[in-house]
């Protein structure tokens, strides 16, 4: 489960630059729609879209005088390697998630091509379901094991950059406190899109097809009754259905394939901001 986004309310000095205050303002904004809840692509790439505003606005704040000057002043290697190494980890969460989604939108055009071809005869379809359902099941434990591991790290990091808030340099403290919530949000996002991957694989090769179609529909009356069936649910349900006059989850793998594409821009967005942020503070930081 995604981290819930909990960072406390922030003092702003009384001369904050508008920079600051925006971007302040931004991530109220991201905190207000919880990402940690988000269980639809639309919430996720909102989360995303609010995320590459935030970190424009850091790119603004990073770009000023006043900013540079303040982290100049940085002279301990230790903090140094605070600033960078969340970014870091971040690029790395950015890098294998659109690498995760970049399968799985693969995998789901692969099943389309084989509907197409089942109209002509071809049996493939069977192996092409148990495929997608198999690759469902090694990015679920994947998405897992990162989430786990991005709580642990972000977790240590802005434990060490509180560390760092210089009470008695008032513009330097400003600007960590800022990149501590920047990461954090970034943090959370993540992980909300890790849980969205881990969506649970409804049904497995090895089951009948009547055994997967009867547990997946007990899982979509539950949802209808109280909870948003996503995507890849939708998905789930359409592959084992056995209505001859639908086509075979047509439109519902259209609609996961256009969700997984979405997010995947979303994804890369983030991640081309990331390093464009990392560099202006090595730039600073080598000055």
């Amino acid at each position: 489960m995604a981290a819930k986004f909990q960072t406390r309310s922030v003092s702003l000095p009384t001369r904050s630059h508008p920079t600051t205050i925006k971007i302040h303002e931004e991530l109220t904004r991201l905190r207000a729609s919880d990402p940690s809840s988000a269980s639809s692509s639309s919430a996720i790439c909102n989360s995303l879209s609010t995320l590459r505003d935030v970190y424009d606005s850091l790119d603004e704040l990073l770009a000023m005088a006043s900013t540079r000057e303040a982290l100049s002043r940085c002279r301990c290697v230790a903090e140094e390697e605070l600033f960078l190494n969340g970014s870091v980890k971040l690029m790395d969460t950015c890098e294998i998630a659109k690498d995760v989604i970049a399968r799985l939108r693969e995998s789901v055009a692969a099943l389309q091509s084989a509907i197409r071809r089942r109209r002509k005869g071809d049996s493939s379809l069977e192996s092409s379901v148990s495929d997608y359902i198999r690759l469902r099941g090694k990015t679920r434990k994947d998405a897992r094991k990162l989430i786990a591991q991005l709580k642990q790290q972000m977790g240590n990091h802005n434990l060490k950059l509180r560390a760092a808030d210089h009470d008695d340099d008032e513009l330097f403290g400003e600007v960590v406190r800022v990149l501590r919530e920047v990461y954090a949000a970034s943090s959370c996002v993540l992980q909300a899109l890790l849980s969205f991957v881990m969506t649970p694989v409804c049904g497995r090769a090895k089951q009948s097809k009547w055994g997967i179609a009867s547990k997946l529909m007990r899982r979509h009356k539950v949802a209808a009754v109280g909870c948003e069936v996503n995507e890849i649910q939708a998905a789930d349900v359409a592959l084992v259905g056995d209505d001859p006059k639908k086509e075979f989850g047509n439109k519902e793998l259209e609609s996961v394939e256009c969700c997984f594409k979405e997010i995947e821009g979303g994804v890369e967005g983030v991640f081309r901001r990331l390093i464009k942020s990392r560099a202006s503070l090595l730039n600073i930081l080598s000055q």
